[in-house]
């Protein structure tokens, strides 16, 4: 008795804690004890029992995912008496090792969970020095908590059908019991693919340059923006939400056609009016300056070209406006 009662208590320090069952490829080991209570079958009034005892349990479960395993059990029953008339009382104890499938739904990253488990059992009932095997099935559910990625604790209920017989009479006539074991233990989890390391990340600073084409923007010789000047805008603002901390400059530009200082004026209001259209969509600009003629893209390439038309048509590039934002972006190391 006093071995049963320390493999008991070896049982259930075995192992703390628990596994992440949501760990796929991973192996579970772990120990339990409790409570049993044995349930008699067409059993004559002549015989009584001692139902309730002890039981205790050892475990090694493979998680093929976070739903699915297979385990194997051993369990052992004991402190249980059946008594026959006047007769002595009769202590027995049962022997079960289990195959099953354990069925879970877990309920968090660590790998905590609640089950159920089924499959068939050997077990092997010793009374009064003669041992009696049979075949019989278990059903169990229960849940356990996980503490971290290999540790955790586990409760349950298993029953066992046909986990004995007990033998009476002169005729040696015999009846079923079943067996239940309320348990709570402790198990740990080793193994598995384990979770990637988080990659590393740095800032890094970048800048975008939207050049919009003034006859989109304005009439010709205005700086009233057009509707669809007001879509180019939006866009822009779209496109600079991938940047973080992102800031504006707003510089617009002419052709060489008229005076210096009309065209640096006109520039200026062509920038102020995109400018104002950032605010509208919620972004203030840090810079907003007109450039007038400077910085021509057709550089010497409309020199040759004759007639006035012609030649506003050929310089049409020099009329813009630029959008230059600048932010951070996430790069991997």
């Amino acid at each position: 008795m006093k071995l049963n009662l320390l493999a008991a208590a070896v049982v259930t320090a075995f192992a703390f804690g628990s596994a992440n069952a949501a760990l796929p490829d991973s192996w579970t080991v772990g120990g339990a004890a409790g409570w049993s209570h044995s349930f008699d079958h067409s059993f004559p009034s002549e015989i009584t029992f001692d139902n309730d005892g002890y039981g205790t349990k050892l475990f090694g479960e493979y998680n093929f995912n976070n739903w699915f395993g297979l385990g194997l059990a051993w369990d052992y029953i004991g402190d249980q008496h059946v008594k026959e008339d006047d007769d002595p009382r009769t202590s027995f104890h049962i022997n079960i090792g289990e195959v099953y499938g354990k069925f879970a739904y877990t309920f968090d990253t660590k790998g905590s969970d609640v089950f159920f488990k089924v499959g068939p059992t050997f077990n092997r009932i010793s009374a009064d020095g003669e041992n009696k095997n049979r075949l019989g099935a278990v059903a169990g559910v229960g849940v356990q908590y996980a503490f971290t990625n290999n540790f955790a604790v586990r409760a349950g209920y298993d029953y066992f059908y046909r986990a004995g017989k007990v033998y009476y009479g002169e005729n040696n006539d015999s009846a079923r019991i079943d067996e239940g074991l309320l348990y709570v233990g402790f198990q740990y989890t080793f193994g598995g693919a384990q979770p990637a390391a988080p990659v590393a990340k740095k800032k890094v600073k970048t800048t975008q340059t939207h050049t919009l084409d003034a006859g989109v923007l304005f009439p010709f010789d205005s700086s009233k923006l057009s509707a669809e000047g007001q879509s180019a805008v939006s866009n822009v603002v779209q496109s600079a939400n991938q940047l973080e901390e992102a800031e504006f400059e707003v510089y617009g530009y002419t052709d060489r056609i008229g005076s210096d200082a009309y065209n640096n004026k006109l520039s200026q209001k062509r920038a102020d009016a995109v400018t104002a259209e950032l605010q509208n969509n919620g972004v203030a600009a840090k810079v907003s300056e007109g450039k007038g003629k400077a910085n021509p893209v057709t550089g010497n390439k409309c020199d040759g070209v004759k007639g006035r038309k012609a030649l506003i048509d050929c310089l049409a590039p020099d009329r813009r406006v630029e959008v230059v934002v600048s932010g951070l972006t996430s790069e991997v190391k």
